[in-house]
């Protein structure tokens, strides 16, 4: 009898013991899948904290890089501004320079063309005394400038004859100058003038420097003819090389109506 509860006792303490195992397994069991449970929430967890950090900064560097952008578009864009008015204040100052140019040479072209002879003493082919006053003879003085080796100017001479003599009422004068012939009764030239019927006034150069070099520097061809009015201040252009009459008949008719109704 006491044997069996004994027994009895020892297996109630053997039951006990299993089922406590089994409850601390349960436990262990149900412990380590909460732990890894909340492990993976955690990985979960951080890998979104990760990528929302992740995602963050690459949205925090596009805007940088856009705002840099922007700002290196609006500093070119600045700076190509200040090179527009800069180049605009260059072409301005440029163009008011070669206004203020073009004003001095305009101003020196009208002084030269008031001073073509200036003041002067010189003798006509056949040795009369003159000075510039011969200008003021007439309304408009045609000078033509030639010389005794010149074949052209001796060729147009005939013409400019007739000219002399036709236009002799209407307030026109014709005069020539020898630029090669610095003494009067210069016998080429008197020749030349005789063959051609030339027979208006011809002046030699004196040898007054002056003069030459005015003279000269109107005339760098032969023949040249320039148009005075009766002040010595010439009128319209220059007029290098031989004409035919019927040209120069328009020239002088031009020239004559523009003295004459000033």
């Amino acid at each position: 009898m006491r044997r069996r509860r004994q027994y009895l006792m020892a297996m109630a303490v053997t039951a006990l013991v299993t089922a406590g195992v089994l409850a601390g397994c349960g436990n262990k069991e149900d412990s380590t899948t909460k732990t890894e449970t909340q492990t993976e929430e955690n990985a979960g967890s951080q890998k979104d904290g990760s990528v929302t950090s992740k995602s963050a900064g690459e949205d925090a560097a596009d805007k940088a890089q856009t705002d840099g952008q922007q700002e290196n578009k609006d500093s070119a864009k600045e700076d190509g501004q200040k090179a527009d008015d800069q180049d605009a204040g260059q072409d301005q100052q440029t163009e008011s320079q070669e206004k203020s140019q073009d004003q001095q040479a305009d101003a020196e072209n009208e002084t030269d063309k008031n001073e073509i002879f200036g003041e002067f003493k010189t003798k006509t082919l056949d040795g009369k005394d003159v000075n510039q006053d011969i200008f003021a003879e007439a309304d408009l003085t045609m000078v033509n400038i030639w010389g005794t080796f010149c074949g052209p100017c001796i060729r147009e001479m005939p013409d400019l004859g007739e000219l002399s003599r036709e236009y002799a009422d209407k307030g026109f004068r014709m005069v020539g100058i020898i630029s090669d012939v610095s003494q009067p009764e210069d016998e080429t030239a008197l020749e030349i003038v005789d063959k051609t019927e030339a027979d208006y006034t011809h002046l030699v150069i004196p040898n007054d420097a002056n003069m030459q070099y005015r003279i000269l520097r109107n005339a760098q061809v032969v023949p040249t003819t320039i148009f005075l009015d009766k002040n010595g201040n010439q009128v319209g252009e220059t007029y290098p090389g031989a004409k035919s009459k019927k040209q120069w008949i328009a020239v002088i008719d031009k020239m004559l109506e523009k003295v004459q109704n000033e």
